[in-house]
């Protein structure tokens, strides 16, 4: 049973390799204009009631958090009022990664449904430390947001046991007209 694994594993990477070359995929493409902004929106999750925004996935019940993980899926707004106008969400994953102290990993995804930015999104990971302040990096995005980059720096305005309201300043490199074309 041994060396027919080795086996099996080297007729699949040979397999893979054939596969690889017979069909090559490039193609070559424009980033076109740079252009940078500076916008601000306001992170709103909701912990309690019919509206939660946030879920605990694993809960370690250790004297931290360390181990725990959320999910949320909380309300973009152009202001810090309830009433202000939706924009998007932010969609991502808490990871409650440090054995010392509160602070959090957290990869999250924002999703603008509304405004300039409609339809695209900004990839954003970084750590989030018990004071509510951030700097994560933006690595990456899609629609308008195509091949950005840059950083979200977040401060918290209010926090209560229903939820809390955050400021997200963003500062995004992005690029007008990419253009790409497959070579054949």
């Amino acid at each position: 049973p041994h060396s027919s694994s080795h086996l099996y594993f080297l007729l699949v990477f040979f397999l893979l390799l054939a596969a690889a070359t017979a069909f090559p995929v490039t193609s070559e493409f424009e980033l076109g204009r740079q252009s940078r902004i500076h916008f601000r929106v306001y992170f709103h999750e909701t912990f309690l009631g019919p509206d939660n925004t946030t879920v605990t996935v694993v809960n370690m019940s250790l004297p931290n958090t360390f181990g725990d993980v959320d999910i949320f899926d909380a309300v973009l707004r152009t202001g810090p009022s309830k009433r202000s106008t939706e924009v998007g969400r932010a969609q991502g994953v808490s990871f409650h990664a440090s054995q010392r102290d509160e602070s959090s990993l957290i990869p999250l995804v924002l999703v603008f449904t509304a405004g300039d930015f409609r339809d695209s999104t900004l990839t954003v990971i970084g750590r989030l430390d018990t004071s509510g302040k951030a700097d994560r990096a933006i690595v990456g995005g899609t629609g308008v947001f195509q091949f950005a980059w840059g950083n979200v720096v977040s401060k918290l305005v209010t926090s209560d046991k229903a939820g809390l309201v955050a400021a997200f300043d963003i500062y995004v490199v992005y690029y007008d007209d990419v253009r790409l074309t497959a070579i054949a």
